[in-house]
């Protein structure tokens, strides 16, 4: 865990680099501020964690307060001065630290990048060596995520995914954490796609900086002319004339996405919740714009209905296949203000070359939620799931939310709100259902009966004839019906030659490592 927090941290060096060179031409350029902090080791964290109440917060509150005197002083030579973090190891607890404390200075934080944080906690995946030792900061991770992006290499052993839960896998884990780091090959370091990613990410956030800027928008065509809205940490209000017969709106941004869209590249949609005052109603107004300079390209079009204003789902508004899509909530006949919208439809929107115009308007219903525990898992799904659904549209066949979560650039795996527990799906950057990951504690089988224990004996033989080079660490299953062409089944082996994990799909996913590993 020896956190190196100055010029020399390897992972913070080339996070910068990639994050320089790609703000460079868009904004003033940036200023690296390296934060210094007393260093502590995995010993030395373990020790002081079993013998004293406050473990190494101490050290963790030094780093926090090294980042307040930086803010302070760089915004005393410049009042409007933006900052983004990064944090590697023990770095990355102390921006947790940062953010979750410093309410004052947290609005200057445009975004934060974090590599193999101790504090990790993602039930699905693995815990932080600080949130198993019971030094968790008890909050939802990573916080805020809407502002900070949290990579974990599969086995690394101080971020914790990929690890059984139970004694004998902890053993070993402390076992691993204990082992000097030495880059490359250790499975703390982080180089490669891991920053670069890392870098894109914080110079998406630096070069528009959605939070804070002036739109102008019609609070859903109450008024025929835009007006401008200028918004301060996510929240704004409009005054004047060409509000209508109101004091004032009341503005808030609900969601930011970014995607691509044919004809138009690389844009950013903003959802803006608007509540005219005085009233008792609330309005939403989805705009798109470009992410690389900020200009607006459209927004989708009022809906028609009769009754109140349908309601956005915010957290389901994303862009897929070139595609804007939302999951959205009318009024039915039965509903008021009182109780709400009842009846959910997914909307796709299309980029006709002039306008952002509606595509699809399905009913969504409450389909009953699938058991997938009882499933088993093929090269073409699993249960109700099939290869190539996007995020929506396996929610709808299983009756579940999958929330969103880390990944890397070109994919995610994401757990299943409810289980069962060690199923991930895993979904390309371009929101495709590309392949199924069974890991510990899941005992869910391959159609053909293999699971996690099976042996490696179980798994030739069970596949005779359609195994391609199997190795000591992996056997790759290889359906040979033209129907599965392009897709495996890969199976990751422990010491013991036995089955530690599985995961089906295309074969450019179906790698036995998180997305985001190195």
């Amino acid at each position: 865990m020896n956190e190196e927090s100055d010029l020399h941290s390897p992972p913070i060096n080339a996070t910068w680099k990639t994050f320089e060179s790609a703000v460079a031409a868009k904004a003033a350029r940036p200023k690296r501020d390296p934060i210094s902090f007393p260093k502590v080791t995995t010993q030395e964290f373990l020790d002081r964690t079993r013998r004293s109440r406050t473990g190494i917060e101490p050290d963790v509150n030094a780093g926090v307060s090294a980042i307040q005197r930086a803010m302070d002083e760089a915004v005393r030579k410049c009042p409007s001065t933006k900052f983004v973090l990064t944090g590697y190891s023990l770095g990355a607890w102390v921006v947790d630290k940062f953010l979750l404390t410093d309410a004052r200075r947290r609005p200057l934080v445009l975004a934060a990048q974090l590599y193999g944080d101790p504090q990790w906690n993602d039930p699905g995946k693995g815990q932080g060596l600080a949130v198993i030792l019971g030094r968790g900061l008890r909050t939802h991770y990573p916080p805020f995520p809407d502002r900070v992006q949290s990579l974990c290499n599969h086995r690394d052993p101080i971020c914790g995914t990929g690890y059984r839960a139970g004694t004998l896998d902890l053993t070993l884990r402390l076992g691993d954490a204990l082992k000097e780091v030495k880059c490359p090959g250790h499975t703390h370091c982080y180089s490669g796609r891991s920053t670069t990613q890392g870098g894109r990410f914080l110079a998406s956030r630096v070069n528009a900086d959605w939070n804070n800027r002036t739109y102008r928008l019609t609070c859903d065509d109450i008024v025929s002319k835009a007006v401008p809205v200028t918004v301060r940490n996510g929240k704004g209000t409009a005054r004047g004339s060409g509000i209508g017969d109101y004091d004032r709106w009341q503005v808030q941004i609900q969601r930011i996405a970014q995607g691509t869209v044919p004809r138009l590249g690389d844009v950013t949609a903003v959802l803006f919740s608007c509540s005219p005052q005085p009233s008792n109603f609330r309005l939403q107004e989805l705009r798109v714009y470009r992410t690389t300079d900020g200009r607006e390209v459209g927004r989708t079009p009022t809906f028609q209905v009769d009754e109140l204003s349908p309601q956005y789902q915010p957290d389901t508004v994303r862009f897929s296949k070139g595609r804007l899509l939302a999951d959205v909530k009318f009024y039915g006949p039965g509903d008021s203000h009182a109780t709400g919208p009842s009846i959910l439809r997914h909307v796709t929107w299309r980029w006709d070359g002039r306008r952002f115009v509606k595509q699809s308007e399905i009913d969504a219903g409450k389909p009953e939620r699938t058991d997938l525990s009882r499933h088993r898992v093929t090269v073409d799904g699993i249960g109700p799931l099939r290869m190539g659904m996007t995020r929506s549209e396996a929610e709808q066949a299983i009756g579940s939310r999958i929330p969103e979560g880390p990944g890397g650039p070109d994919c995610k795996d994401l757990s299943i709100e409810g289980g069962p527990d060690g199923l991930l799906l895993r979904f390309s950057s371009d929101d495709r259902l590309v392949a199924i990951s069974v890991l510990s504690p899941a005992s869910i089988s391959t159609a053909s009966g293999i699971q996690r224990g099976s042996t490696r004996e179980d798994v030739l033989a069970t596949y005779a004839g359609e195994i391609e080079e199997p190795s000591t660490d992996e056997i790759v299953f290889t359906p040979s019906g033209a129907q599965f062409q392009g897709k495996v089944i890969t199976f990751a082996m422990d010491n013991n030659g036995k089955v530690d994990r599985f995961i089906a799909g295309e074969e450019k996913f179906a790698v036995a490592l998180p997305c985001g590993s190195d």
